[in-house]
């Protein structure tokens, strides 16, 4: 997760996220019919028919942003090894985070470098899923977020069902039907917050969620990704006991080894302090039209020892490539970005990239 330089509490978002009473089972949402936005404080039902979908898609702010970042990275053409990743017509991806959250800012305590709520990233992973004609699944407690964001798109793109890791009863396994990957980008405020509300604590979030998915998911899955934090294993030591007050960095860790001993095929991604967007504005079409800048040089390490910065996009991307790229499978990797040319969307040179990092 991302960080900034304070740690007091008045830079805490409060972003006014009240809890919700969900259904006990997910429903499958069709996105072109998903009313405006409710009022965030009455509570909702969602009927459980599947309608037929517009065949139609705008031009949602969330791809225009990742056009956008494609054409101010002149490495980004798609030119990676086709041969070594599935095809896109037999991927179905299942985004967990997909479509919005906050992110604090943390300390700048020494050379700590913060911490980050992901689910802004998974924004970018959608959308970025999307550009590459890639067939989506997003499980949400939200569901109307998703036209605001993507636009409307047909249910051979993009899949939408209403549920909440936290519950483990709103896994139903309708919802893994056919999934061959998945990205998991949920999270929580490391510091208590409105965002706490409804139960939504680093606990509840981030590991009672993540085990919950982990324990739901199917054994026949191709890959799994889970974007944690840096400095999940030096939480007992300054400056990373600071941002543990509340046992974020713990229970964070606690998912990585419930996934580490899942037996299934992992890879997860530990971002340094995100950069690139507004740290305290809910402004989402502001978010999304962010862009990697010079920041697009990618850095990659192991063992908990990279310190330092990294662009939403660097990240959305790594968790993309890190779906079929073989020698990341097992693996967890620390993620960066430097000012320089970076490796875009090719295939080729995140592979390079991330056998390096396995190397030093």
């Amino acid at each position: 997760m991302a960080m900034a330089s304070r740690l007091s509490p008045t830079s805490i978002l409060n972003l006014p996220i009240p809890a919700r009473n969900l259904p006990n089972h997910p429903h499958r949402i069709p996105l072109f019919s998903i009313p405006p936005p409710l009022d965030l404080h009455a509570n909702s039902s969602i009927n459980s028919t599947t309608i037929s979908r517009s065949k139609g898609r705008s031009s949602p702010p969330a791809l225009g942003a990742v056009q956008e970042e494609v054409v101010q990275s002149p490495s980004s053409e798609r030119t990676g090894n086709s041969e070594a990743s599935p095809s896109s017509s037999s991927k179905l991806v299942l985004v967990i985070g997909g479509t919005g959250g906050v992110e604090i800012e943390p300390c700048d305590c020494g050379n700590a470098i913060g911490f980050v709520v992901i689910s802004r990233v998974g924004q970018l992973v959608v959308a970025s899923l999307l550009d590459r004609n890639i067939k989506s699944r997003l499980l949400l407690r939200d569901p109307e977020k998703a036209t605001t964001l993507f636009g409307e798109h047909d249910e051979e793109t993009l899949q939408i069902f209403k549920g909440d890791t936290r519950n483990p009863k709103d896994l139903d396994p309708s919802i893994f039907e056919g999934v061959t990957h998945v990205i998991c980008c949920s999270g929580t405020t490391a510091f208590p917050s409105k965002r706490w509300e409804g139960d939504n604590t680093p606990e509840r979030v981030d590991w009672e969620g993540v085990r919950n998915l982990i324990s739901a998911l199917p054994s026949s899955l191709k890959r799994i990704v889970l974007v944690s934090s840096v400095g999940v294993t030096k939480s007992n030591e300054l400056p990373w006991s600071i941002m543990n007050l509340f046992g974020v960095l713990k229970y964070k860790k606690m998912g990585e080894d419930m996934l580490r001993n899942s037996g299934l095929p992992f890879t997860i991604i530990r971002p340094g302090r995100l950069t690139d967007g507004p740290y305290t504005s809910y402004d989402l079409n502001t978010l999304l039209k962010a862009t990697a800048g010079k920041r697009r040089a990618v850095l990659l390490g192991q063992g908990d020892k990279l310190v330092g910065e990294v662009s939403r996009h660097v990240v959305a991307e790594a968790c993309i490539q890190a779906l079929d790229i073989e020698c990341t499978e097992g693996q967890i990797f620390e993620v960066n970005s430097v000012e320089g040319e970076g490796p875009g969307s090719d295939q080729q040179k995140w592979r390079e990239l991330f056998k390096a990092a396995r190397a030093q």
